[in-house]
This record gives C-alpha cells, structure tokens and sequence, in this order.
C-alpha cells in the first residue's frame, strides 16, 4: 500500500512538473516590439520591460559575410514590424535563447524566411516536412540564396570559420 501511495505522488509529481514545462513552452502573443535584429534567425522582442531573445526555430539563415546576409537580416527586420508578433517555445539554446515558431499576424517568420531562398531548413535540429518542402521549392525556382549553384549553408561557414 505504500508503494502504491509513494507511486501515485511520484506520478502526480511528475504530471505537475510537465504540465508547467507545458504551459511555459506556450503561445506567447500581445504588445512584443522588437528591440534588436541580431540576424536573420535572431532577435530580441520586449514586452512590458521583460526582453526575449529568439532563435527561430528548424531554420539557420546565412551568417555575416555570407551571401544573403543582409537581405535575410532586413527581410526579418521588416516582417516583424508588420503587425502583431506572437511566438510557440519548443525548447531554448545553450545559450537561454527561446526556440521558437514566430508569427507576425498570420504569417510565420520561419516559413517565409525559406519561401524566400533567404534561409536553409535546419535538419540537425528539425524534421519539419513542411519546412523542408519550403526549401526544396526555393531551390528548385533558384529564390534568394539558391541563385547560386552551390550556396555554403551557416553550419559549414561556422565550421570554417571558428579559430
């Protein structure tokens, strides 16, 4: 009879704690402003004083000194200040960044980016069908970074680049 008691209060524990880690990882919407465009995949929004950074989620666009930096930087800068920003948490990075899905009205930021030959789909950290559709199909219509014959996705650029 104990263990079933000591059982039970460890799975209402455990219930308890992921209904929580649940409700954080929610839909953050209302009145954010973007305070800093770091790049095309980063950025930090603010709300009431509380800042957020953000790294979108399932995409990794071009780095500084990349092809299609800056159009991808501005191409972010610019749809987050079209309308109401809201955001889904699906995890955070090593470095407190919130991964997340951003959607500025209807529109998703992590959708359009790809669209628009402006990012790669991220495989290493998603396996979003949709998102790599997106990229076969800017690829294929050679949009935005696809133009060249052999872009250097931001992971290989890192990797190339590190001291």
């Amino acid at each position: 009879m104990k263990q079933k008691n000591l059982l039970l209060t460890l799975l209402l524990l455990l219930t308890a704690v992921l209904i929580t880690v649940i409700l954080r990882l929610d839909t953050q919407s209302g009145d954010y402003t973007v305070l800093h465009v770091a790049d095309g995949d980063s950025f930090t929004l603010t709300k009431e004083r509380e800042e957020v950074e953000i790294r979108l989620f399932g995409i990794d666009c071009p780095e500084r000194k990349q092809p299609f930096y800056r159009k991808a930087e501005r191409f972010t800068r610019t749809v987050l200040r079209e309308g109401e920003i809201r955001f889904t948490a699906v995890d955070r990075d090593r470095y407190g960044r919130v991964i997340a899905w951003v959607y500025v009205d209807s529109l998703c930021l992590n959708e359009e980016l790809l669209r628009n030959g402006l990012a790669w789909h991220y495989k290493r950290y998603s396996d979003d069908a949709n998102l790599a559709r997106l990229e076969d199909s800017a690829r294929t219509a050679k949009t935005g970074l696809w133009i060249d014959p052999n872009p250097v996705p931001p992971w290989e650029f890192r990797r190339q680049h590190r001291n």
